[in-house]
C-alpha cells in the first residue's frame, strides 16, 4: 500500500523535504518515538538519509534523540528554537576510541553473546565503519546487528562440528539465523515463502556446507534486496501537502496555492 504523508510547506523550504517530513512525522506523534518505527515510516526514504535528516534536526535543536535507547523526541525547548536552514553536514566517521554503550553490551550478552567475542570484534568493526564515508546516528545498534552476525555464524560452526553436510529436505534455519533475519526487518513471511526454493536448489545442487544457516542468510538477504529494488520501481509514493495559513485570514490563499504548485512540480509530487 502507498504511503501519505502531509508536509508543511514552510518546513519543506527551510529543512529540505526529507527532515520535513520527519519533522512533521514527530511533531504530530508528540511522544516518544522509536528510530525503528521511523525507518518504517518512511519506506522510500534510505536509513542514510533518516540518519542524516535525524542528524540536522537534532543540531537545529528541533528534536532530542536518545542514542543508548534509539528514541526520538521533539524538543523541549522547541516554542524558542527558531527553524533555520540546514548546514553542510559534516562527516561524522566512527572515532577510533569507539567503544559500545553498556546498554549495547547488555543486549548482546542477554542474546546469549560471550563477552570477550564482543571485544574481539571491535577493532574490526572500528575499522570497517572508519574507512565508510556515510554518517550513522548511532553505531550501537549496527554493533549489535554486526555482532549477533559473526556469533550465529560462530555457533553455527560450532554446533556443526565443522563437518559438511548435504541439506536435508526438512531442514529450518535456527532460532539464531531468524533472530538476525528480523533484526535486519526482513518479514517472516517472506523467510517461509523463499524457504522451499532455498532448499530446493541445494538439494538439487547437492554440495555439503558446514552451515546452512550462513548461507540462508546470504540467500534470504540478496531476496530480500532484489524484491525491495522491484517494488521501489513500480511503487510510486505519494504525499498530502498541507497550507499551514489555511485558517490564517491575514496571508494569501493565491500565494499559499502558489507555492503548493511550485513544490509539487519542484519534487514531482
Amino acid at each position: 500500500m502507498d504511503k501519505h504523508h502531509k508536509i508543511n510547506i514552510e518546513y519543506a523550504k527551510k529543512l529540505g523535504l526529507k527532515s520535513a517530513l520527519i519533522y512533521q512525522y514527530v511533531k504530530d506523534i508528540n511522544a516518544d518515538t522509536k528510530l525503528q518505527t521511523i525507518i518504517e515510516e518512511f519506506p522510500y526514504l534510505s536509513i542514510e538519509d533518516v540518519g542524516n535528516s535525524i542528524k540536522s534536526l537534532v543540531e537545529q535543536g528541533l528534536i532530542e534523540f536518545d542514542d543508548a535507547n534509539q528514541i526520538i523526541t521533539l524538543s523541549t525547548t522547541i516554542k524558542k528554537t527558531k527553524i533555520r536552514t540546514p548546514l553542510n553536514n559534516r562527516s561524522n566517521k566512527i572515532d577510533k576510541f569507539w567503544s559500545p554503550s553498556e546498554d549495547a553490551i547488555e543486549v548482546l550478552q542477554r542474546a546469549g553473546v560471550d563477552t570477550e567475542f564482543i571485544n574481539g570484534l571491535l577493532d574490526e568493526f572500528i575499522i570497517y565503519w572508519s574507512e565508510k564515508s556515510s554518517a550513522l546516528v548511532s553505531y550501537n545498534s549496527k554493533f549489535i546487528e554486526y555482532c549477533r552476525l559473526k556469533w550465529a555464524q560462530h555457533t553455527a560452526e560450532i554446533d556443526t562440528k565443522s563437518v559438511p553436510r548435504i541439506i536435508d529436505k526438512n531442514w529450518r534455519p535456527s532460532e539464531d539465523c531468524l533472530d538476525i533475519i528480523k533484526m535486519t526487518g526482513i518479514d517472516d513471511n517472506f523467510v517461509l515463502l523463499h524457504l522451499p526454493e532455498f532448499i530446493l536448489y541445494w538439494k538439487e545442487d547437492g554440495r555439503a556446507f558446514v552451515s546452512w544457516d550462513i548461507k540462508f542468510l546470504d540467500f534470504i538477504k540478496n531476496k530480500w534486496n532484489y524484491n525491495v529494488e522491484v517494488t521501489s520501481k513500480e511503487h510510486t509514493y505519494k504525499f498530502d501537502l498541507f497550507d499551514p495559513y489555511a485558517k490564517d485570514k491575514n496571508k494569501s490563499k493565491k500565494l499559499a496555492k502558489g507555492n503548493i504548485k511550485d513544490l509539487r512540480k519542484k519534487y514531482k509530487i
